[in-house]
């Protein structure tokens, strides 16, 4: 072999060579990295970051308090009512006729004056039966007077017979015509009574309001025949509705209901209906404890008295109707209790526990005595003082003697 083709030959193996180093290297560099992430990992593992040791710091939680006060409170009851009336007839004729006028408010939700003309009954029959049972009575007391004249002339004819002899009982008053003048008195009695029911027949087709009402219903109208104890129409009176309403047994002794008409009861506020200003407030007073328990729900009831229910005294007041059967809230203002302290409801925990901020800042539960409760209010007789603070905020855990924050306003 030529030097030439030496030399070729030995760069050709210098080349293989070369490349099987190359090809060796890549192949070992993954092994290496993984190597070197192998040692890394164990080096952090054997020595973690140590935090240091802390005692944990104590925080105060923030609460929202309200400083109580002694004073007089007046307990609240509140409840619902039906209004029902106060006053309320059935208008019914006492004769016979047809109805030849009305009243211009005889409609239903007309309003009548006491004393006014609700209904006319044709007069004429009676006004004929007037006169009839007057030309009766003339007649009568015409025999009366004649009867009259008869006794004068028999008791001159009895005395110029008999002289001072009384003769019998019998044949004196036959001879004196006493039973005649009794007949005759009699008569003109009874002509006298006729005329009376006659003109009181008369004046009953006039068919006048007992009192202040509003008509709630009509079943008659000009031109209906009508008969004594027809149902003619249906009258409420206006100057007092009632308002029919039910609280718990135990609420009953915090209410004044009056045994007799001259005690006055509890003050009633009759709430306004939705979105109604509060000046548009009826007002009302307890009357009556009814003698029977409510069917379903076993509460008592109470009636409430409330005056000029429709405003016709003050029409310039312009508040919402007071209508039959509404169903309304009210609140009764029961009896006044001294020295009590009032607290919100939320402020009693387990309806007898009170949160108390102390002197030193930390938590005391106190056990309290509650006189009254309500589902906004309760009224405390003992076991807080004037000037403490209670908690009406919630605590997630609470501990008593805990320090506590307290949230500025």
């Amino acid at each position: 072999m030529s030097e030439a083709g030496k030399q070729s030959s030995g760069h050709s193996e210098s080349m293989a060579s070369s490349v099987r180093k190359h090809k060796l290297l890549m192949r070992s560099i993954p092994f290496f990295i993984l190597a070197i992430g192998i040692a890394i990992a164990t080096f952090i593992t054997l020595t973690p970051p140590k935090a240091p040791k802390q005692r944990p710091v104590k925080t105060a939680p923030y609460v929202q308090v309200e400083t109580v006060r002694k004073s007089v409170e007046t307990v609240v009851i509140s409840a619902m009512g039906t209004v029902i009336p106060a006053r309320e007839i059935v208008l019914q004729s006492r004769v016979t006729g047809e109805i030849i006028a009305t009243h211009p408010e005889f409609i239903e939700g007309g309003l009548l004056k006491a004393g006014e003309e609700i209904l006319r009954i044709d007069p004429k029959d009676y006004e004929l039966a007037v006169e009839t049972k007057q030309s009766s009575l003339i007649n009568a007391r015409s025999e009366l007077k004649m009867e009259l004249g008869h006794q004068d002339v028999a008791e001159r004819e009895w005395e110029l017979l008999n002289g001072d002899n009384p003769g019998k009982s019998l044949d004196a008053e036959l001879a004196l015509r006493k039973p005649h003048l009794e007949k005759a008195k009699a008569n003109m009695a009874a002509a006298e009574a006729d005329l009376k029911q006659a003109k009181l027949d008369l004046s009953r087709t006039v068919i006048t309001a007992p009192f202040n009402a509003i008509l709630r219903s009509k079943n008659a109208d000009i031109g209906s025949q009508v008969s004594p104890q027809d149902h003619l129409a249906d009258l409420v009176g206006t100057d007092e509705y009632w308002i029919q309403a039910s609280v718990p047994l135990d609420r009953l002794q915090w209410i004044v209901i009056p045994r007799v008409a001259e005690e006055k009861g509890s003050f009633v506020r009759i709430m306004p209906s939705t979105g109604l200003q509060e000046n548009h407030n009826r007002t009302g007073t307890v009357i009556k404890l009814q003698s029977d328990l409510e069917t379903e729900g076993r509460m008592a009831r109470l009636l409430i008295s409330v005056t000029d229910p429709l405003d016709l005294t003050r029409p310039e007041l312009m508040r919402s109707p007071f209508l039959i059967g509404d169903f309304i809230k009210i609140e009764i203002e029961g009896r006044s209790v001294d020295n009590v302290i009032r607290i919100p409801r939320i402020a009693l925990r387990d309806n007898v526990n009170v949160w108390v901020v102390g002197e030193d800042g930390t938590l005391d539960i106190r056990i309290v005595n509650w006189l009254w409760r309500d589902k906004e209010t309760v009224f405390v007789q003992s076991s807080l003082s004037d000037g403490e603070r209670i908690i009406i905020s919630d605590l997630a855990t609470p501990v008593a003697g805990m320090p506590l924050r307290i949230k500025k306003e």
